[in-house]
């Protein structure tokens, strides 16, 4: 593998984690700043019983994904070797995850029109990998 093929292996991991950085960027947008809309719209919560946590745990993570989204971005730009392996623990840190909660007991029982979103996200994360892997 010459040096050019080298580098452009890198470009469509670093081209899809900058994506997923602006995606990010957005989802802690809404998350944090119109997170009451965010609610009705896509999350489906009940907010008749601990409406003030809920909302306080949802404006929480909008903050995680806005460092996640810069965190993305400055890797897809500065280190783009690195990005294809973002791309894999990004999937790797939600099995863990959901693995976590069901541990935990933790059963989703809202319509939570994100999970849809996420799966989309997820397999962006490795088809890129993939594609990136395996491609000529």
């Amino acid at each position: 593998m010459n040096a050019f093929n080298s580098a452009a292996r890198y470009e469509l991991p670093s081209t899809v984690l900058f994506v997923l950085g602006l995606v990010d960027l957005l989802r802690g947008a809404l998350h944090t700043f119109f997170v009451n809309w965010a609610v009705r719209k896509f999350a489906k919560l009940d907010l008749s019983v601990a409406r003030q946590d809920q909302l306080t745990l949802l404006g929480a993570f909008g903050i995680s994904n806005l460092l996640t989204g810069a965190i993305y971005i400055l890797v897809s730009l500065k280190a783009k070797r690195l990005s294809e392996y973002i791309l894999i623990a990004i999937p790797c840190a939600y099995v863990v995850g959901v693995i976590g909660m069901r541990a935990s007991g933790v059963k989703p029982q809202s319509a939570l029109y994100g999970r849809y979103f996420m799966m989309a996200y997820l397999g962006v994360c490795l088809a890129a990998v993939l594609i990136s892997r395996f491609h000529p």
